[in-house]
């Protein structure tokens, strides 16, 4: 007893568990990022092309169409990347032998 209080001892840590290495994200998890990339840019040049010049007739609404379908791309690429993101950080199952 140290000045009238007891001494709790305190269990030893235990043994660090070690982890699996971590593996890179998977191929399909690349290709919706790239999916990602390649719809904003389309977008992005649709509209600029939509805003900047004086199409003739209703031949803008191919813009607007392909502005549209860029933004539909881009959300189903980001959904797809987050889904495969969320796959690979679960661990791998193993078979114990």
């Amino acid at each position: 007893m140290t000045n009238g209080h007891e001494v709790v001892r305190l269990p030893r840590e235990p043994e660090p568990v070690t982890a699996e290495p971590v593996t890179p994200p998977g191929r399909l998890h690349g290709l919706a990022i790239a999916g990602m990339a390649v719809s904003a840019l389309i977008g992005i040049a649709a509209m600029l092309a939509f805003i900047t010049i004086n199409w003739p007739g209703d031949s803008n609404r191919y813009l607007v169409f392909a502005f549209v379908a860029a933004g539909l791309g881009f959300l189903t690429c980001a959904s797809a990347a987050v889904l495969t993101a969320a796959r690979d950080t679960y661990a791998k199952h193993r078979p114990t032998e």
